[in-house]
């Protein structure tokens, strides 16, 4: 199937920045894209997927068309093979990442302890090799998904945290001139900040940031 076949027996799906489970309801069934050269073996593949009550978006031969496909149906999950028609699918799954974060496992004959290490390296978060059953590529997928669930859970745990220390020394630096250029209290000088932030209908770190750019440009 070529994009242009894929594209034509489905709909696209909005929310392509989403994460994994961005298009997928609670209860549902990660939708998929498969990247396989064989025709064969992604037919193969299909059918089992869709037994197991998974969505197939569309199969792809090269990187080019698995990028295609990928803009267009954000699939929650991609298959790839290693070997695409001259592509290395380790690259491509590299490449689809950088596009948007999604769960991407290698389905590969080929189980050298160098590409295992290098889809890792990649940021794949799972590996099959064929011939593969329905039963394995299950596994594999709900482990698949798990895993990059929980991932994305922690690390926008991290931003998040991140951004609440990064405002907290905004806020101390706006206090700060406040208290220096109208001659408050720290009390007094963080209520007037909340009162700001309140009366702009912005947050607090967000007026801090500005306070901070305002006394550097006039040099205090």
């Amino acid at each position: 199937m070529n994009v242009r076949d894929a594209a034509a027996s489905n709909k696209p799906v909005p929310n392509a920045g989403a994460g994994s489970n961005g298009n997928r309801g609670v209860g549902q069934k990660p939708r998929v894209l498969i990247v396989e050269d064989d025709t064969l073996v992604g037919m193969g593949l299909k059918a089992q997927l869709e037994r197991l009550g998974h969505t197939v978006v569309g199969q792809a031969s090269t990187a080019a068309e698995a990028l295609a496909l990928y803009r267009e149906h954000a699939p929650d999950v991609v298959l790839l093979d290693i070997r695409l028609n001259g592509d290395d699918g380790i690259e491509v799954a590299r490449q689809l990442l950088r596009e948007r974060r999604c769960p991407m496992v290698i389905v590969s004959a080929y189980s050298d302890r160098e590409l295992i290490e290098r889809a890792s390296a990649a940021g794949v978060f799972g590996y099959l090799i064929k011939p593969v059953n329905a039963e394995a590529l299950q596994a594999q997928i709900e482990v698949a998904v798990r895993r990059f669930d929980e991932q994305e859970r922690l690390a926008a745990e991290k931003r998040e945290l991140e951004q609440t220390l990064e405002n907290r020394k905004l806020v101390e630096r706006a206090k700060g001139i406040f208290m220096k250029r109208l001659s408050l209290d720290e009390p007094e000088a963080h209520k007037r900040l909340q009162q700001e932030s309140q009366k702009r209908r912005i947050s607090i770190g967000e007026l801090a940031k500005r306070i901070i750019e305002s006394e550097e440009m006039l040099g205090g």
